[in-house]
């Protein structure tokens, strides 16, 4: 997905395409811009894209008239699209471009990476909007996320929110907008981005993986949810797989196929599982979510809104949500939820675990 983040072959978010495109034509680009969104939706992917298009289309000088009066009318542009064998664009790609620059967490002293982004992060970026760029051009920052940074580089940014010199353009991309500071949110233009269609995802995935047959790449798109991100990283975990095993496990409920609960767990607590292993709880609690959603429309005589991602799954979430309250559901969700986030508990128990008190709860 490498051409993605760069900013190329993007799907699915051509109303924010043209938001930002809207304002650009208008002359009245804001200087920062609040990207929010899912994890792996594209956020970082629109950002490069918009660097790509600005960094093609310097900012006009204010010299005025030309010699004989004329001011020549502005042609607006009608895409964000730029040619990736432009030379700017190779230099872009080549992380080269000086008027690009991206802001995301750091190794520390010991290598380790850091759990935010820290002060002096945001303060190299003072210093970078402090030059003056040598062909008049704009100098661009990628914040991703701005989310991750800490009470100290939140208010180093908020300096250049302020007071932002000329030509200067932010993207601010955030899981959790709800954690900056208001004082920062208030700064920026805001641009959420919204789950992308199954079917948008589905081509998304065939462009990169054309060996997947169309039930795997539909099973895909819909576990991401509307995230291509997080459908390419199921694809390169082999999730749908993973979630196979969990539906044949859970089918078997109340009577818990021990042999095979064992089999799972067991593979998922080597060492070379850790990923998978953390997978295991996301497609786990997905699943609950979606059991809750559909068995919660049926019992209003709704038409439910979960897409099946294999035959008969409708009819175990069926089964599943009619044996335990939803409100109990809602609980073994934030249960689970707590007990594969301890990552200090072996693996394997912790499986048999989840997977025992759920069989508790039908019997």
């Amino acid at each position: 997905m490498t051409d993605n983040i760069q900013g190329f072959h993007i799907q699915g978010h051509e109303i924010a395409e043209q938001m930002f495109l809207d304002a650009y034509n208008s002359g009245r680009l804001h200087h920062a811009w609040l990207i929010t969104g899912p994890r792996g939706i594209g956020k970082a992917s629109l950002a490069h894209k918009m660097a790509r298009f600005l960094l093609h289309n310097p900012p006009e000088n204010d010299e005025g008239p030309g010699l004989f009066g004329d001011t020549l009318e502005k042609i607006p542009l009608t895409t964000l699209d730029t040619d990736p064998d432009s030379s700017i664009n190779k230099i872009i790609t080549a992380s080269g471009h000086g008027g690009l620059a991206i802001v995301e967490r750091q190794t520390n002293d010991k290598g380790k990476m850091r759990a935010e982004i820290i002060a002096d992060d945001v303060r190299d970026l003072q210093k970078f909007f402090a030059l003056t760029s040598l062909d008049g051009g704009w100098r661009i920052a990628i914040i991703d996320s701005a989310d991750e940074m800490n009470r100290i580089a939140a208010n180093a940014l908020l300096k250049i929110l302020e007071e932002p010199p000329k030509n200067v353009m932010l993207f601010l991309l955030a899981h959790a907008p709800g954690q900056l500071l208001p004082t920062v949110t208030s700064r920026c233009r805001k641009m959420r981005l919204s789950p992308l269609e199954v079917e948008t995802v589905s081509e998304i995935l065939a462009r990169y993986y054309p060996e997947l047959n169309d039930d795997e790449i539909n099973g895909y798109a819909i576990l991401s949810d509307g995230s291509p991100g997080y459908a390419i990283s199921l694809v390169e975990h082999q999730g749908l797989d993973l979630y196979i095993q969990l539906l044949e496990i859970l089918s078997t409920l109340p009577n818990l196929d021990v042999p095979l609960a064992h089999k799972l767990a067991g593979s998922l607590s080597l060492k070379k599982a850790e990923q998978k292993y953390a997978l295991f709880g996301e497609l786990l609690t997905s699943f609950i979510s979606r059991m809750i959603r559909h068995t919660a429309a049926l019992e209003k005589y709704e038409t439910s809104p979960v897409k099946p991602v294999l035959t008969d799954e409708l009819e175990l979430m069926t089964q599943l949500g009619q044996r335990i309250p939803l409100d109990h559901w809602a609980k073994l969700w934030e249960k689970i939820t707590d007990k594969m986030a301890r990552v200090n508990l072996d693996h394997k128990q912790v499986i048999l675990n989840i997977l025992t008190l759920i069989t508790q709860r039908l019997n």
